[in-house]
């Protein structure tokens, strides 16, 4: 057959072949495998809530965020601290542990808060989170814990926010209004809260004291008086956040604040037994202007693997102008005395640092930082008596203290099963400080190193049961007040007359050394399915070195004669114990029989017990300054259905206790009783109403103090205030 006959074959049987497979029927009949079926998988996630951060951290720390800041929409911070678990307000400051005297550390954004500084000047809008750390870290060493309050972070998206609230509690209405503006700009995030707060405030006294002359004669007062005060401020605290790239962040923050203040104050002195006074009546006025400035940045490197770098740095600086009137007035009124003074106050804060993160494993990271900082406090009072200027060891003369700590610490986070983490740490500490005026100065040099060892056991790993116990060692700084070696007399009594040892004079110490404590805590945390937490615990404190004012009789050399002062020194020893107790939760999980499921109640209650002795001051009642013997609170929120309300109300209770502060001294304070209440009323999700009633049961305050002379002669003071109930009202949108 030709080759071109074969050809032709092959190309018709080609085309055959294309034929057939476009009609199908030379199409394979074998059918391609089906895919195969995977079963469904649903992925959801919720945030993390408040109980959840407390649960996984490392120590004992409890994390207060939007949840509970949001709850009651309250006025001011110190509304939201009040109501925290171990908690206790005293004199518009917070405490741990009934612990005062600067035992509990207060930070805003991880650095100490400024001199003068107010946290009711915080609305909690501002707030991101409020973390309350009991005990030490090699990061935070406070002795008897650390309440760090976090500001908002720049947002992602627009967020408007404009709070105003008016208030009334004495003398005139109060009130605050405040606007949040935070945006995203590409990069660059940005928040700028701006706070304007006008407040008000007054009460009467009684005080009666007994005291005794150098001569021998024994003198009775009553005195009745009346203080009124009015303040306002403007506060601007802008915060931007650039992301530089997917791990450079860089963070800038200020805090701009400006306040006025006034405060009077009247007198009217009676006699009850001995010579009578030359001054019956008196007066007295002090106007104060005080300024905050704070700016720090922060810049932050992340890698892959996880290493994290952090460098950081801040400055602020507080200054404080007061001027003040007194006239006294003669039974005849004539002047018996009329005085002027200016005060000029400085305080400088200048901080660098680092801080470096490396994870060794899926469960272990270890943590080294170090910090730099240097303080300076300057003051000048001058004081005028009848247009005469007094220039002497007290008055005219400058004074300044200085504090200049360098420290570096080690942590180290380790999660050795799923049952059993544990965290040791150590913190190296120098601090230098000099004190004193022109002439003369005292330099002190400590060194302060402070172990810390946490560890935790969880009985399931979920964590719902788990055994918390640590043991460190950690240390309180003196105040820079108290270094001041300044000498400020008593005005009840003139210069060069004796004074009792009920109105003595103030002086600092510029040779007081650092107090350093080691601490024990032991707690079980139950967290239930449906939220909230059971807790209790036990913790101690043996603090060496104790700080405590004492009072003794010292010759002025200025004046000619002996005063008795006041004044801050380390006397020894001291210890302290407690135990304590928290609940929180859905009713209906705590109180089954009284509350049906879903009934929207909310119930916390906190208890604590306090025993503490200072050994070198005889008892009874020698126990630390200001810490009860015992404090309780309870309250509850309550979510009607279906209506947008919500109420509440929180009782706070004390008792009445005595503090030995020297084997011839003791003070006295009468039972604190606190009820406040709250409507709040969420219209939408942009806008809300709150009103809040402060101090329901208004119960008189008590204070008596009392010092045993060589012979038995007991000179006393006793004041008598009253406390003024409040109503608050305050609105929320968000636009």
């Amino acid at each position: 057959m030709p080759p071109h006959t074969k050809t032709l074959q092959s190309l018709a049987f080609a085309t055959l072949l294309l034929a057939l497979n476009r009609t199908g029927i030379a199409q394979t009949q074998v059918a391609p495998p089906a895919p195969p079926t995977l079963p469904r998988v649903e992925v959801t996630a919720s945030a993390e809530t408040d109980d959840d951060s407390r649960r996984r951290a490392s120590i004992a720390m409890s994390v207060y965020g939007r949840e509970e800041l949001d709850a009651q929409g309250d006025i001011d911070l110190t509304d939201v601290l009040k109501r925290l678990p171990g908690v206790s307000m005293d004199a518009g400051a917070p405490r741990l542990r009934g612990l005062g005297g600067a035992y509990t550390q207060i930070l805003l954004n991880g650095e100490p808060a400024p001199p003068g500084f107010s946290l009711e000047s915080l609305a909690p809008g501002d707030v991101e989170r409020i973390e309350v750390i009991k005990g030490a870290t090699a990061e935070y060493s406070g002795v008897a814990g650390t309440i760090n309050v976090v500001l908002r972070e720049p947002p992602r998206t627009l967020q408007r926010e404009w709070r105003s609230s008016a208030n009334f509690r004495a003398v005139q209405p109060g009130g605050t209004t405040a606007l949040q503006w935070g945006d995203r700009l590409g990069d660059v995030s940005f928040v700028v809260p701006v706070n304007i707060s006008r407040a008000a405030q007054g009460s009467g006294y009684l005080s009666e004291r007994t005291s005794r002359t150098p001569l021998g004669e024994v003198r009775a007062q009553a005195i009745y008086g009346h203080d009124e005060g009015r303040s306002g401020s403007v506060q601007l605290a802008p915060r931007l956040q650039w992301k530089a790239s997917a791990a450079d962040t860089l963070n800038l923050n200020a805090f701009v604040q400006t306040s006025a203040s006034v405060s009077n104050n009247a007198r009217q002195i009676q006699d009850v037994l001995g010579t009578p006074s030359t001054t019956v009546r008196d007066q007295s006025q002090t106007d104060t202007d005080a300024d905050v400035r704070r700016m720090a940045w922060q810049w932050q490197r992340k890698w892959e693997g996880g290493l994290k770098i952090e460098l950081k740095s801040s400055w602020q600086r507080t200054t404080r102008q007061s001027t003040g009137e007194y006239t006294g007035v003669k039974l005849d009124e004539s002047p018996s005395l009329q005085r002027a003074s200016r005060t000029d106050f400085g305080d400088s804060r200048t901080t660098v640092g680092a801080r470096w993160s490396q994870p060794l494993g899926d469960a272990h990271s270890v943590a080294v930082g170090w910090d730099v900082e240097e303080r300076q406090r300057d003051e000048l009072r001058r004081v005028w008596d009848n247009g005469q200027e007094h220039v002497d060891s007290s008055d005219g003369v400058p004074f300044t203290a200085r504090i200049a700590r360098s420290a570096v610490f080690v942590q180290d986070e380790w999660a050795i099963s799923e049952r059993w983490a544990l965290l040791p740490g150590v913190r190296l500490e120098q601090v230098n400080t000099r004190s004193g005026d022109a002439a003369s100065a005292i330099d002190n040099t400590a060194r302060i190193t402070a172990p810390v060892l946490h560890l935790n056991y969880r009985f399931d790993p979920k964590g719902k049961d788990q055994l918390r116990a640590s043991l460190t060692r950690s240390f309180k700084l003196p105040d820079l007040g108290a270094l001041m070696g300044r000498y400020v007399f008593n005005t009840t009594y003139e210069r060069e007359t004796a004074n009792t040892p009920i109105a003595a004079d103030r002086a600092g110490n510029p040779g007081l050394q650092p107090e350093l404590a080691t601490g024990f805590d032991l707690a079980y945390e139950h967290f239930p399915s449906s939220g909230g937490v059971l807790s209790i615990g036990v913790f101690s404190r043996r603090i060496e070195g104790l700080v405590r004012q004492r009072i003794a009789l010292e010759a002025v050399a200025s004046t000619g004669v002996s005063r008795w002062v006041s004044r801050p020194s380390n006397i020894g020893l001291a210890t302290s114990h407690g135990l304590e107790l928290e609940i929180k939760g859905r009713a209906e999980e705590w109180l089954t029989g009284w509350f049906s499921k879903g009934s929207g109640v909310q119930l916390r209650a906190n208890g604590s017990i306090y025993r503490s002795q200072v050994e070198q001051v005889d008892g009874p009642d020698n126990r630390l300054e200001s810490q009860p013997p015992w404090a309780a609170s309870a309250g509850f929120d309550w979510r009607i259905k279906n209506s947008g309300w919500t109420v509440g109300a929180s009782l706070v209770l004390r008792p009445a206790y005595t503090t030995q502060q020297t084997d011839r001294q003791e003070v006295w304070r009468s039972a604190q009783r606190t009820l406040d209440a709250f409507a709040a009323w969420r219209m939408d999700r942009n806008l809300q109403l709150r009103i809040g009633l402060v101090n329901l049961l208004a119960p008189d305050t008590i204070t008596s103090n009392a010092i045993e002379d060589i012979d038995g002669f007991s000179a006393s003071s006793t004041t008598q205030r009253q406390t003024l109930r409040a109503i608050n009202v305050g609105l929320v949108l968000r636009f």
